[in-house]
């Protein structure tokens, strides 16, 4: 699991200044950029110097409490499912006090650029998510 620590900004919040629900994916997104380059398979990577694409299938939230303007909160992200093809990461949000104010879940499936077919993930990739597999999954 890797955590990041944030501070809820303006732009993420609606006019109530509470967050947007929208931006827990941008910001969950944030996190998943970090992630990537930590386990070495950098989006840049991905882009510029690989046959292969990895885009999201999917995407759900619940969301359990409000983080307001100004508020700490944490992201924190961890691999919960490999499959041959595919990967499932986990976000959770929490507040200052430990507590979630959000789940994120987003399914990432290994594409071939050249014929936007389904393939498996390559192995390096494989390697870097087992590290950070959730235990029991």
């Amino acid at each position: 699991m890797i955590t990041l620590e944030q501070t809820l900004k303006l732009p993420d919040t609606d006019a109530a200044g509470i967050a947007f629900f929208g931006n827990y994916f941008r910001m969950a997104h944030e996190a998943y950029e970090l992630f990537m380059d930590q386990i070495g398979f950098g989006l840049r990577i991905v882009l510029d110097k690989s046959e292969i694409l990895i885009l999201i299938a999917h995407a759900d939230a619940d969301y359990h409490a409000p983080l307001r303007l100004g508020d700490k909160y944490s992201i924190e992200l961890e691999v919960e499912k490999i499959g041959r093809t595919s990967y499932v990461l986990g976000y959770t949000f929490k507040d200052a006090t430990g507590g979630s104010t959000a789940e994120v879940r987003t399914v990432h499936v290994a594409i071939e650029k050249a014929t936007n077919e389904t393939i498996p993930l390559p192995e390096k990739l494989r390697a870097g998510l087992q590290k950070h597999l959730a235990s029991g999954s």
